[in-house]
């Protein structure tokens, strides 16, 4: 009996180590999104998405409007590198970790003030394809449930692009089993109205963008006007 309740408690160990090493290399697998400093990117903190090309590139993320919709609002980029736009927060379709990884399913939000002319969320979503353009571009009012086939509009990947800290976005969701996707890159795009877009791509690189957490990018922002 003891013999036997022994095993049994090797083996419960043995699953439990085991289950944690399969874990453990499965997050391995994927880095983890660093910041303009060098810093893992983490669930819930505000950052800026900014252009990494700096002058012509133009500046960061932001949230807009078409001019003939009010709503859902869009994603649009500021067109000066000084603008960094309004900042976002992340959250993982793995709820138990706390870091943003490369290649793994996120769901991105802007935070900020904004006008009371739309009420819908302002988590990202990606748009049915546009009658006029044929694109399909990102917008707000994705939905903040569960991951799953009923939310896979709302879960973008982040890659890594050229250089060290430049990461692009794509549209590859791995929440839903049975949801066919073509894994496309996202890139940006003007739309009929004039402004910067993100949009999905078949054939594109993807454009590259850096993460510069809002706190310190508002601290740096008061040092200039104090100056």
């Amino acid at each position: 009996m003891k013999t036997t309740t022994a095993s049994l408690f090797l083996l419960f160990i043995f699953s439990i180590t085991q289950s944690s090493f399969l874990f453990g290399v499965a997050n391995a697998t994927n880095d983890a999104v660093l910041d303009v400093n060098g810093d893992e990117v983490l669930v819930g903190v505000r950052y800026y998405v900014v252009s990494a090309i700096w002058g012509a590139g133009g500046g960061g993320l932001a949230i807009g409007r078409e001019s003939d919709r009010k709503c859902p609002e869009i994603v649009v980029q500021r067109r000066r590198d000084v603008d960094y736009g309004h900042p976002v927060v992340f959250s993982n379709a793995n709820s138990n970790d706390g870091v943003v990884r490369v290649s793994s399913d996120v769901r991105v939000k802007f935070e900020g003030p904004r006008d009371r002319l739309c009420l819908t969320s302002t988590v990202w979503k990606v748009q049915d394809k546009a009658e006029s353009s044929g694109k399909r571009w990102v917008e707000l009012g994705g939905s903040e449930g569960e991951p799953g086939c009923d939310t896979v509009n709302s879960w973008f990947k982040i890659e890594a692009s050229f250089g060290s800290g430049m990461y692009k976005f794509k549209y590859c969701p791995s929440v839903c089993s049975s949801y066919a996707t073509s894994c496309n890159v996202i890139e940006k795009d003007q739309d009929t109205d004039g402004q910067i877009r993100l949009a999905l791509s078949d054939d594109g690189t993807g454009y590259p963008w850096i993460f510069i957490k809002a706190d310190e990018a508002n601290a740096r922002i008061r040092q200039v006007v104090a100056a």
